[in-house]
């Protein structure tokens, strides 16, 4: 099922937003679009055969809206990374904007900006930008000098983390969606293999300091689904559990391979499991400690052992080694460092996370 309305023939932006029962979420972040002051944008909406009944409510919104967009309803649910590809699908705009249906643009004249500092570059492939809590206005900065970057498999390699947080990511529409596959299908991080494809093939990366995103939405009486909202496990076996960041060191190994030889690819494989071990696997651990208990998080902690997060990547036996080294120091950090304490020092943290680079990117000219 699909329903449009063009107003925009050749929009600027094509804001791309996965939808799946979030339609109160979704309606308020389509209001914070209908402010925008600059109206060269298409509304891109792919829904993944929700099941609220809320379509017809939907569509009649989007109809009085004032915007142009395209709405279409997937015949089978394929899940995030399925249905983000739909959306980015959808555009016909020269960028992409990815959008999360349950954030916010940060003001009316987000876009307006956003196309203003977009004009003094023409060859930018992905930018990345900040974001901000709903409420507090806290902000998130995974970028924390605007820099132009020429791209290279090694500025994929710096930056594929600031991937993870999907909306306020803008890709090159062509580019996007010639390296469309469903080969990573249940990976949740599609927007992180398209983003690391095309730096590594040297489109150049715009990191821009402005916080382009209010990030989860809050309304009165509703809750979007989350981990941790669900009912804790009692009692709780300890078995090897799975996250979708098992798979982000392939998945990212595989979006910059076409363009390293082997030994180049072995260094750049090492540095994305290393960082994933000692900037996102620790969060991880802490969480589920809190959220859950000590016996589930180690049973993450099993499940993010080198020998299931190197499935299928060919390293050299030492530096699997110094991978082991890694995961094993940080899973015993995790495991036993009180949760009181890594939460007072977590801002504190993910300033050094995203403070932390690889050597390699050069600015592009």
């Amino acid at each position: 099922m699909e329903a449009k309305r063009t107003l925009v023939q050749d929009p600027f932006f094509s804001v791309c937003i996965p939808q799946y029962n979030r339609t109160s979420f979704l309606m308020e972040t389509c209001r914070s679009l209908a402010r925008q002051t600059f109206t060269s944008f298409e509304l891109c909406i792919s829904d993944d055969c929700s099941t609220d009944g809320r379509e017809p409510e939907l569509l009649g919104f989007l109809e009085q809206s004032g915007m142009s967009f395209i709405y279409k309803k997937r015949e089978r649910n394929g899940r995030y990374d399925g249905n983000l590809r739909s959306a980015i699908g959808l555009a016909k705009g020269r960028y992409c904007f990815l959008l999360g249906n349950d954030d916010a643009l940060a003001s009316d004249k987000t876009l307006e900006e956003l196309h203003s500092d977009l004009q003094k570059f023409n060859a930018t492939g992905v930018v990345i930008t900040n974001y901000e809590d709903f409420l507090s206005a806290s902000p998130f900065k995974r970028v924390r000098q605007t820099n132009l970057i020429a791209g290279s498999p090694r500025v994929a390699v710096n930056c594929f983390r600031n991937f993870s947080f999907v909306s306020g990511i803008l890709l090159d529409r062509e580019r996007a969606q010639h390296h469309a596959t469903d080969r990573w299908d249940g990976s949740e991080m599609y927007q992180m293999y398209i983003g690391c494809r095309m730096l590594a093939e040297g489109k150049p990366l715009y990191c821009l300091n402005k916080s382009t995103i209010r990030k989860d939405i809050r309304l009165a009486g509703e809750q979007v689904d989350s981990y941790a909202l669900k009912e804790r496990l009692h009692p709780c076996p300890i078995v090897e559990r799975r996250l979708p960041m098992n798979g982000i060191g392939r998945l990212v190994a595989d979006a910059i391979a076409p363009y390293e030889d082997l030994l180049q690819r072995q260094q750049s494989v090492l540095d994305i499991v290393r960082q994933l071990y000692l900037f996102t696997y620790p969060f991880w651990i802490v969480e589920y400690r809190r959220v859950q208990s000590w016996r589930y998080a180690l049973g993450i902690c099993l499940g993010m052992r080198p020998r299931n997060v190197l499935e299928g990547i060919d390293l050299a036996w030492y530096r699997r080694g110094r991978l082991r080294l890694v995961y094993g120091g940080v899973t015993l950090a995790g495991l036993v460092v009180p949760i009181f304490l890594f939460n007072g020092m977590k801002k504190y943290l993910y300033t050094i996370a995203k403070a932390f680079k690889a050597a390699g990117g050069r600015r592009a000219t």
